[in-house]
């Protein structure tokens, strides 16, 4: 059972008996006092676009909101602000104005009088103040794009009043995203929030460095927290490290062109993400789907790594973050070997240990069942499962336990309740391949029993093999003597075509360009059943994946048949 710091523990139970929240308590600006200001113009910051889409930005100028398969539709001349949101997801993009990256990929005069006509009217109708839209982590998303958007899509002569107040407004933001930085999501978010308060004091023509100073403070403070020494994310979420590049590579274009010295956590930081994001990608630019990170774009990541000018190769092992990569020829394998994410930044965690993504010339071969937050909120939970991913599980139980009901869940909502560890891993390189052995405890608490993961990938890339084993490990007693049930699963892209032999111990698997392996077991019976793909798009997309079933017995050592599966996956050659 995880224990939860104490303090959180005090705040939560407090916050959730107080029952509902005041008034006055909702709604700072009764106690918070803002200068009032005219600020004529601001500075430019020059923030490349990453993340931008052309269709999408086309789509906005006809009034066609669409995020996460929702559509929100005013037409051409509508304001979309009173209209009621498809769902609570859709609202915080919507009043994240993310989609303001997709207008300025655009370019035309056309989309930046949209973007100004939308965030005029956002004004008018949430300028004072919302609590669901002046929320911390919503509010440094919006001003991320503000900022980031400015002198491409908002920015207009300094004479203009609706200019005036688009300015005066954006900085009423800043200084309420300062007032309330502490109750900004852990992670990421807080990240974004230190980096937006930077990038403010910038941008003002007084040169705001009570802004800059603090921001800075804030960055370097979240840098130590956020970023591993082996440059992983410690959420230990691929996508969190993309997003961490992305917004210090624009902080640290804009402290260059205004002449500001960053810090040596900056340049650190910069250098580890650098190195780690081609660590996580697969042959076709996309990340391996861990944690709740998905596929993503390859061409946005591509684009970010060549501005960053990253020219090294990926390396093997992340020690800190926990993960394995093996790369040999045109396959590449991914191993998750990391304990569960530490609170309060597992909000996203899955319960995976051991689980592997494995991708070859022919595209993606074994994958998890992934998540991006495009997908529907319904399938989260279920995504977070040990079932969802390639690796074992016991009696139908995951490893670890996620918080359940009650007033703990209510305190802890998506928290990890009961950890994975004593995580190992050991690696062995020779000339005809890479070795792995590896284990975790995260069943012994309920079974008695470890799982330990061998892999052997040969030099060719063609030749993979396994061995699952359940074990009482050393110096420990067994819990019983009873025989559980077991399942090892290999879910599959869905551009794999699988065929069950009829002795239900091998099947046929093609990729396309009618690439073949064979996947073989001495366990069984083996069987292919449903199973849905999540790490890309806006819905689940059906797919296949391998099962082998087996009893092991709960005082086995892990050597003898009913404890231990193998397998392999292998190439098959031309014409065979």
């Amino acid at each position: 059972m995880r224990r939860f710091p104490l303090s959180q523990v005090l705040k939560a139970s407090l916050m959730y008996s107080a029952g509902k929240i005041t008034e006055e308590t909702k709604n700072p600006f009764r106690k918070i006092k803002f200068r009032s200001a005219n600020i004529a113009t601001l500075e430019t910051l020059n923030i490349r676009n990453f993340r931008g889409n052309a269709a999408n930005g086309e789509s906005i100028l006809k009034g066609h909101f669409i995020h996460a398969n929702q559509l929100l539709d005013v037409g051409r001349q509508g304001d979309p602000w009173p209209v009621v949101s498809p769902s609570e997801k859709f609202a915080f993009w919507h009043h994240g104005f993310d989609w303001l990256w997709d207008l300025s990929m655009l370019g035309s005069k056309e989309a930046a009088e949209k973007a100004r006509t939308l965030v005029d009217q956002w004004i008018t109708h949430y300028g004072d103040w919302n609590s669901f839209a002046w929320q911390p982590d919503i509010l440094s998303v919006r001003l991320y794009a503000w900022l980031g958007n400015w002198n491409s899509l908002l920015s207009t002569d300094r004479l203009d009043e609706s200019g005036q107040v688009r300015r005066n407004n954006l900085f009423r933001q800043i200084r309420h995203l300062k007032a309330c930085y502490s109750k900004c999501s852990p992670g990421v978010d807080k990240l974004r929030a230190a980096i937006v308060i930077t990038l403010a004091g910038l941008v003002r023509p007084d040169k705001s460095y009570d802004l800059v100073n603090r921001g800075l403070d804030w960055v370097d403070e979240q840098l130590h927290l956020q970023i591993l020494p082996d440059g992983g994310h410690i959420s230990r979420r691929p996508a969190d490290c993309v997003s961490a590049l992305e917004l210090l590579t624009a902080l640290d274009q804009a402290l260059e062109k205004h002449g500001v010295d960053g810090s040596n956590s900056i340049n650190r930081a910069l250098e580890r993400l650098r190195h780690i994001i081609p660590f996580f990608q697969m042959p076709d630019g996309g990340l391996a789907s861990f944690n709740g990170s998905g596929k993503g774009d390859p061409v946005q990541i591509n684009n970010l790594l060549k501005f960053s000018k990253t020219t090294a190769s990926p390396f093997v092992y992340c020690p800190h973050t926990g993960y394995q990569r093996v790369h040999q020829n045109d396959t590449v394998i991914i191993i998750d070997t990391g304990e569960t994410t530490s609170f309060p930044f597992d909000k996203d965690a899955h319960l995976a240990p051991l689980a592997f993504e494995m991708s070859t010339k022919g595209g993606r071969l074994i994958v998890n069942c992934g998540w991006n937050e495009n997908q529907p909120s319904s399938w989260r939970e279920s995504m977070r499962l040990t079932a969802a991913h390639s690796t074992l599980t016991i009696t139908e139980l995951s490893a670890g336990e996620l918080v359940g009901n009650g007033i703990r869940g209510r305190l802890f909502e998506n928290h990890v309740g009961a950890d994975i560890d004593n995580v190992e891993a050991t690696r062995r390189e020779q000339s005809e391949g890479v070795w792995l052995e590896m284990a975790h405890n995260g069943y012994k608490d309920r079974t008695g029993l470890s799982h330990r993961r061998k892999l052997y990938i040969h030099e060719s890339g063609n030749d993979i093999r396994g061995e699952d084993a359940l074990l009482v490990p050393i110096g420990q007693t067994p819990i019983s003597h009873n025989a559980l049930p077991f399942e090892i699963r290999f879910h599959l892209h869905p551009s794999v075509k699988a065929t069950l032999a009829q002795d239900l111990h091998s099947a046929l698997l093609i990729q396309s360009g009618q690439i073949g392996w064979r996947f073989r077991t001495d366990g069984g019976p083996l069987r292919i059943e449903e199973s849905v793909y999540l790490a890309e798009g806006d819905k689940p997309v059906k797919t296949e994946q391998i099962v082998i079933s087996g009893s092991a017995f709960a005082d086995g050592d892990g050597e003898s048949k009913s404890n231990r599966v193998r397998w392999s996956i292998r190439k098959l050659e031309p014409g065979s």
